[in-house]
C-alpha cells in the first residue's frame, strides 16, 4: 500500500475535503499539521512544488492541486465519489473548479486583510460579485440532475468542497458572511445538509 502524507496547516481550510475523501476511500495517511514556522522551513527546503499547501505526498512524490487529490482518493478507494456517467461527471468537475478555484481565489484577499473595516468591504464585494455568480451557477448545475447533489443522488468530490464552503459561510465564523447570503441558493444549502447527514461522511470527518 502507498505511503501517503497530506501536509497543511492545523485547520480545516482547503485540506479538509481531501482529508474526508481519503478517509472515505479507506486510505491510511499521515495528517501532517504544520505550524507557520514549520511551513516556512519546509517551503525554504523546497518540499512544496508551488510553494504552497496542501501538498499530497504519495510514496515520496509531492503533488499539488486539491482537485487532483480528490480524484485520486475517489479512484483509489471511493469510486462512488466520482460519477461514471459523462454528463454527471462534467457537472461535478465544473462545480468543483468553480468552488475550489474561482470562489476560493476571490476570497483570498479578505483572508489576509488585517484592517477590520477593509476586511468587511472586501467581504461585501466578494458576496455581491464572485460568490453570487459562483453560487448561482452551481445552483443551476444541481438543478440539471436529480439532486440533492451536483452529480445526482450520490455525493461526489465536488459536494465535499461545496458543503465545506457552505458550512464555513453559514457558521458565522467568517466576518461579513452569514447564512443570509446563502438564502437565494436553497439547493446549495440542501446539498450541505444532505452531506452532513450522510453516515459515511459523518464517520470520515475529523
Amino acid at each position: 500500500m502507498s505511503t501517503i502524507v497530506l501536509s497543511y496547516f492545523d485547520s480545516p481550510g482547503r485540506a479538509e475535503p481531501v482529508r474526508v475523501a481519503l478517509r472515505l476511500a479507506g486510505l491510511p495517511f499521515t495528517d501532517r499539521r504544520l505550524t507557520f514556522p514549520a511551513f516556512a522551513a519546509a517551503k525554504e527546503a523546497g518540499e512544496f512544488p508551488l510553494g504552497s499547501v496542501p501538498v499530497l505526498q504519495v510514496d515520496g512524490h509531492a503533488f499539488t492541486q486539491t482537485g487532483a487529490m480528490l480524484r485520486f482518493a475517489a479512484r483509489a478507494g471511493a469510486a462512488w465519489l466520482y460519477p461514471s456517467e459523462a454528463a454527471a461527471a462534467l457537472r461535478v468537475d465544473s462545480a468543483l473548479d468553480t468552488f475550489n478555484d474561482t470562489l476560493s481565489h476571490a476570497l483570498t484577499p479578505s483572508m489576509f486583510e488585517r484592517d477590520p473595516a477593509r476586511k468587511l468591504e472586501l467581504r461585501a464585494a466578494f458576496a455581491a460579485g464572485p460568490m453570487a455568480r459562483a453560487c448561482a451557477y452551481v445552483e443551476g448545475l444541481i438543478a440539471l440532475g436529480s439532486g440533492p447533489y451536483v452529480g445526482g443522488a450520490e455525493p461526489s468530490i465536488a459536494d465535499l468542497v461545496i458543503a465545506h464552503q457552505v458550512e464555513g459561510i453559514r457558521s458565522g465564523g467568517m466576518d461579513g458572511l452569514t447564512a443570509a447570503h446563502l438564502a437565494p441558493y436553497p439547493r446549495l444549502v440542501a446539498l450541505a445538509d444532505a452531506l452532513r447527514a450522510d453516515p459515511r461522511v459523518q464517520a470520515a470527518r475529523g
